[in-house]
This record gives structure tokens, C-alpha cells and sequence, in this order.
């Protein structure tokens, strides 16, 4: 999992004088909220230690990354324990060659100038460090770097076991067409409730008598949820060119996509409904064979052959109402 830690006045002057930075005071209320929001801090009230580098008598290591020869002294230190590193100049390329030797990005925490930086230092090479800290100026910043956490960390998939198949007759469903190309074991996750979300496999694999769609979803019912940005949801008879959705993989890995179009016909439909841990949920799909839940391994399986028994992946939020596609703390029944 990604961190992101947020810097507030009060940080160890040893770092300031060796680093120059630049810190932005966030207030009581402003660091309790960053809190809330799943945001470490560094500061007086934070739980990050700090210690000036090479003294390891702390939680933290202090790196200042200058030239080339640091890179492999950074691998070193970073198989031990975690490393906040510091770049005045080159950050980016000195990274992307510490995390190809290491292979991965633990134990890497990189200081960000703003919250683009952070963005960009979270996908070195696609992989990333493990945490940024960043100074933040506003409550914008937090909001952002709030989503950026949500958006760069995968999302919890687990196996639910189907408990009915039933064809509903005919009704109108969506074909959601994104400007991406979706890969194997990647879809969308759609549900009959904002609370248990199935992942739909996208329509791009081979067939006798199809070829594949390799950048749309057949989502199902105009009445299904499916799953956007920032945990809103959207029915898909929303759903339009320009939207913006989220590509789930079957390891929880997601991005955003955009819709190039959403196309509605009518078609044969049939109800699938499952359980996980007493929590039941369903989704109205059209019953063809180009139409696939997400088994084990990211393996589609179609509807068609769907029965009772199977295992399918499915995402369970925290169950809560929802207002216009954002989750709100109040009661609500779905059934």
C-alpha cells in the first residue's frame, strides 16, 4: 500500500537547515483532518521519527540524494529499514535506477515539492515509492492528495460465492465503450447495490463467431451501479461519452477511463445473485457469452455457464446510502 505523508510547521529544524525546505503550517483542525483521511503526518503530532543520515537510531533515515555514487549507497540503506530522501535537483531518474536494482519501491519515501510531484514520484517506472511527504497549502491539497491515495492503491477484491442464476426476460442493458484498451482480467465493477459490486470482465477475448471488444464493458441493466473516481457511483443509465469510470484488474489495480460511448439496446437479461460473509448482493446481466464475471486468477467466466457454487470476485464497500452517487451515513435498504 502507498502512504503519503503530510508536512506540518514543527518538523525537526535539522531537516529544515539540511534541506531548504519550504513548509506550510496546516492548522489543528487541518492536521486532524488529514489524519481522518488516511494521510500520515510529520510533524510534532506525527508519527514519523526522523534522524539525520547516516545516525539509523531512528525510524527513518534522512538521505540527501546528489550524485550519481548515492544510488547504490540508497539501495543499501533501503534493504534495512525505511530511507526519507531528499533531491534538490534530479529526483525522477536517480529513483527510476534505485527501484530498477531493487526491483521494487518499499522502504523508498521521497520528498515532493506539491502535490503534482507526489503524483508523478508514486508512478516512478510504474511502480513507485512506497510514500511521498509533502508540504500542503491548502484544504485542496488534502483533498487531492486524498483521491491521488485512493487512486494509486488497489482496490480490495474477495470471492463471493454464487447462490442464484435466473433469467429475468428481456430488458435494456449498457454497453459501456471506453477510449482505453482494457487488458486481460480487467473490467468494471457493477452491482444492483452500491454495497456488493461484481467485477464484469471487459469483452476482449477471442471467439469462434466474435471479435473482441478490447475497450468495452457490457455492464448489464440500465438500474446497475457502477463504480467512478473517489468511491461515487453512477447508474449506468448516466453512464455518457466523456464520464469518467474506473478499470478494475482482478488483483485490485485500477485506473481511470474515459467513455467514448455508451450504448443501450435490448436485450435477454438474466440475475445473478451471490454472498460473502452473510452480505448478499446481485446484478442484472444480459445473458450472452461474450458476458463474463472474474474468477480465480482474473479467468473470465461466462454467464452462460455461471451456476450456483461458483466463486466470483466481487468489491464490498463500507455499506452506506447514496446521494446523487456519493455515499452518505444513513439508513437504507436494498433488496
Amino acid at each position: 500500500m502507498k502512504k503519503i505523508f503530510v508536512l506540518v510547521e514543527g518538523t525537526p529544524s535539522q531537516l529544515l537547515s539540511d534541506i531548504d525546505w519550504n513548509l506550510v503550517a496546516l492548522t489543528e483542525e487541518g492536521v486532524t483532518k488529514a489524519k481522518k483521511m488516511g494521510l500520515r503526518v510529520i510533524g510534532p503530532e506525527g508519527d514519523l521519527k526522523l534522524s539525520k543520515w547516516p545516525d539509523e537510531s531512528g525510524d527513518y533515515i534522512l538521505f540527501e540524494l546528489t550524485k550519481k555514487e548515492d544510488e547504490d549507497l540508497l539501495v543499501n540503506l533501503a534493504k534495512k529499514k525505511p530511507v526519507l530522501i531528499s533531491a534538490k535537483d534530479w529526483k525522477v531518474i536517480p529513483l527510476e535506477n534505485v527501484i530498477a536494482k531493487i526491483g521494487k519501491g518499499d522502504n523508498l519515501i521521497a520528498l515532493a515539492r506539491d502535490v503534482k510531484e507526489a503524483e508523478s514520484l508514486l508512478r516512478v517506472l510504474e511502480i513507485g515509492v512506497e510514500g511521498v511527504a509533502v508540504s500542503v497549502k491548502s484544504s485542496e491539497d488534502v483533498r487531492k492528495l486524498k483521491t491521488l491515495l485512493e487512486e494509486i492503491n488497489p482496490i480490495d477484491l474477495a470471492y463471493a460465492e454464487v447462490t442464484e442464476v435466473t433469467e429475468v426476460g428481456v430488458g435494456d442493458r449498457v454497453c459501456v465503450d471506453t477510449i482505453s484498451m482494457l487488458d486481460k482480467g480487467e473490467g468494471m465493477l457493477v452491482g444492483g447495490s452500491a454495497s456488493f459490486l461484481f467485477l464484469i470482465h471487459s469483452e476482449n477475448l477471442e471467439s469462434p463467431f466474435t471479435s473482441p471488444r478490447e475497450f468495452r464493458v457490457n455492464a448489464g441493466s440500465v438500474s446497475n451501479y457502477v463504480l467512478a473516481p473517489e468511491g461515487k457511483t453512477l447508474y449506468l443509465s448516466e453512464v455518457r461519452s466523456g464520464v469518467k469510470l474506473l478499470a478494475v484488474r482482478f488483483d485490485g489495480k485500477k485506473r481511470i477511463v474515459a467513455v467514448g460511448r455508451a450504448k443501450v439496446e435490448r436485450r435477454p437479461m438474466v440475475l445473478v445473485r451471490a454472498k460473502r460473509n452473510g452480505a448478499e448482493g446481485w446484478v442484472v446481466l444480459q445473458l450472452a457469452e461474450t458476458v463474463s464475471l472474474v474468477g480465480s486468477d482474473g479467468k473470465p467466466v461466462p454467464v452462460t455457464s455461471l451456476k450456483p457454487g461458483d466463486k466470483v470476485l466481487v468489491h464490498l464497500p463500507a455499506r452506506k446510502a447514496r446521494h446523487f452517487g456519493m455515499a452518505v451515513d444513513e439508513f437504507i435498504l436494498e433488496k
